[in-house]
């Protein structure tokens, strides 16, 4: 090999501005990485605006929780175009596909608002969906994108680092956790396989946030965009976003 194909085989990926290469170790070693203002002031007002303005939400109670405190919107690209640009942006989708494959597809699109009152969540995985002996690869890449200050006394995530890789033990609801404090803007992406719960707001304020998740395109996905976005509403999309919810052979 050459000094100049050494060269290119040592340089990091940065995709506007953001060291993607850097992140994905992160998230190789620890099972998680912040990245502080992915989305400027302006995009969370307008989102905020739009999620209050245009999509239905619910009480959710699951998970170890019983306080309806929780209030959430599944199957959100069939119910605003709001959040179309950040599932395509290219920071996000080279991330995604560092973590998993090229051919990723959309899996869970949630907007969840944590309200005063609600209590912390039990500790999950969320690859736990697909009964696969582990260890296998990764099958999914969460972010998580804070429309409000994440801060302890408004539940901010529980993260528990490195159980990505405790393949040999169930979740444990008494090990230590971390939670991610970050400002509104900030994202954190994780593995599919950490240990992670919504934590309890005890402060008098919200906390919003939108939850995209991606899986490899070879499992059936947990929301089946094929059937629950109206083809009506696929029309409206971009292209890229309609292989990503599985309108080609790939993602």
């Amino acid at each position: 090999m050459n000094t100049v194909e050494e060269k290119a085989v040592q340089e990091d990926v940065v995709v506007d501005g953001l060291n993607i290469t850097a992140h994905l170790a992160v998230i190789e070693d620890r099972g998680y990485t912040i990245v502080p203002n992915f989305i400027s002031s302006a995009e969370v007002a307008r989102i905020k605006h739009a999620f209050n303005t245009e999509v239905p939400i619910t009480e959710m109670r699951a998970i170890g929780t019983a306080t309806g405190r929780t209030w959430r919107a599944h199957n959100l690209l069939a119910k605003t175009r709001a959040v179309d640009n950040i599932f395509l942006d290219r920071r996000l989708r080279t991330l995604v596909q560092g973590l998993l494959n090229d051919r990723s597809q959309v899996n869970v699109t949630t907007l969840f608002n944590t309200l005063p009152g609600e209590t912390k969540q039990f500790l999950h995985q969320d690859d736990g969906l697909w009964p696969i002996p582990r260890p296998h690869p990764h099958f999914l890449c969460n972010a998580l994108i804070a429309l409000d200050d994440f801060d302890v006394e408004n539940g901010a995530t529980h993260l528990v680092p490195y159980s990505h890789k405790w393949h040999d033990r169930p979740v444990d609801q008494t090990v230590d956790t971390i939670q991610v404090t970050m400002k509104a803007g900030s994202a954190v992406f994780w593995a599919g396989a950490m240990w992670h719960a919504g934590g309890a707001n005890t402060s008098s304020r919200e906390r919003m946030g939108l939850f995209m998740s991606h899986a490899v395109s070879y499992l059936r996905p947990q929301e089946i965009q094929l059937l629950s976005i109206p083809p009506e509403m696929v029309r409206a999309m971009p292209e890229r976003l309609q292989r990503l919810v599985g309108y080609n052979k790939f993602g």
